[in-house]
């Protein structure tokens, strides 16, 4: 039961269907990703509503990052061992038919787009969109005098980092407890007026480009910001794709929600699928269950994982590295004092290492002229 409503709401996030005109876009080895696979995955990622959104060019580097891994996945056999087959296997048996043929009777109409472009303008109005980035220290609504003084004191002592030139983002990465904005380097999106916490708000919008602001208290913890950019809403040309995306899966989402409360989603029997006939499915919505999952068992079995559990491979890296730990007041002796940023670290340096090796393994072609037609073309 709970497998089979995971599903579906994993398939609200599927994009338009591949058009019959899809040139390949790029190729990772001898591994072709079709431009309509690429823009699937971008407009998944990158609606009008999320506030990390990407320009195509910053997603593609994400995106080959994502395609060497999974090439790495397929070259280590990793679609053949049994706990992959055994999930996938049970993925496929266990979609409910029923979401997927309402994934292929969306219709958005173009006054619909413009409408909701026209609410969007409003929004914004005339004090535009806002792109802060933030380090934050919770501070719980029912904490004792003695934490509330500890996390003031924590912000004070980053802030002061901060005056003496530390950077912004890797103070971010090693301090801020939100962990919604911490994997940017601190940065939170886009927003508007009505979208922040009124005490955030305030002080975002006072804010120029590149200035930051001094600590202060909201409902929930302390803060300091700093504006990374401020511009207008962008043009209706550029967002149309953006926005049908959005409208398109709020439309499944209600349709599947419908179905859901009635039951008849869950009512519906599936076939068990064969593991003999487990292979790279070709439909792209397939091939994302495919690959994530590849992706989740590869992860399983890095190097990395075993060594962020490995407590001499920890204490080597803290040890190399003992001085980026240190604040005022506060010297770590041991890994231990200070595990969480160690793992975090230890693992994004051997993720470095590891992306690195598989750029020398798997030469990355990109066809610039296709790349131009992403999201513009008919």
């Amino acid at each position: 039961m709970r497998f089979r409503l995971l599903l579906a709401f994993m398939l609200l996030g599927a994009m338009t269907a591949q058009a019959d005109d899809n040139p390949v876009l790029l190729t990772v080895g001898d591994m072709a990703v079709t431009r309509s696979e690429f823009e699937r995955s971008y407009l998944k990622h990158n609606t009008l509503s999320r506030v990390d959104r990407k320009t195509v060019a910053d997603y593609l580097e994400l995106y080959i990052v994502y395609k060497l891994k999974v090439k790495a996945a397929l070259d280590a056999h990793i679609d053949t061992i049994t706990s992959f087959r055994d999930a996938y296997a049970q993925c496929m048996a266990d979609m409910p038919e029923q979401v997927v043929s309402v994934m292929g009777e969306r219709q958005v109409s173009s006054s619909e787009i413009y409408a909701a472009y026209e609410r969007r303008r409003r929004e914004v109005g005339s004090d535009g969109l806002v792109c802060p980035a933030q380090i934050f220290i919770k501070v719980p609504q029912k904490a004792h005098w003695d934490e509330r003084q500890q996390a003031q004191r924590q912000i004070e002592a980053i802030y002061q980092e901060l005056q003496q030139g530390a950077d912004f983002g890797q103070l971010a990465l090693r301090y801020s407890q939100d962990k919604a904005s911490v994997r940017e380097q601190g940065c939170m999106g886009w927003f508007a007026r009505g979208e922040l916490l009124q005490e955030v708000e305030e002080v975002a919008f006072r804010l120029r480009k590149g200035e930051m602001s001094r600590p202060f208290l909201s409902t929930i913890g302390f803060h300091i910001l700093q504006m990374r950019d401020r511009k207008s809403l962008d043009s209706y040309d550029k967002l149309e794709k953006s926005i049908a995306a959005e409208l398109e899966r709020k439309q499944v989402h209600r349709q599947i929600s419908a179905g859901l409360l009635s039951g008849d989603i869950l009512a519906v029997d599936v076939p068990v699928v064969s593991q003999s006939a487990i292979q790279m499915p070709a439909d792209e919505l397939q091939r994302e269950y495919y690959e994530g999952l590849l992706l989740y068992e590869q992860a399983r079995h890095s190097i990395g994982r075993h060594a962020a559990e490995n407590g001499q491979a920890l204490q080597y890296y803290f040890k190399k590295n003992k001085k980026k730990y240190r604040r005022k007041g506060f010297k770590p002796k041991d890994y231990t004092e200070v595990r969480e940023l160690v793992v975090a670290d230890l693992q994004e340096e051997m993720d470095k290492h590891w992306i690195a090796d598989l750029r020398k393994r798997y030469p990355v072609s990109v066809d610039k002229r296709v790349l131009k037609t992403v999201n513009n073309h008919h």
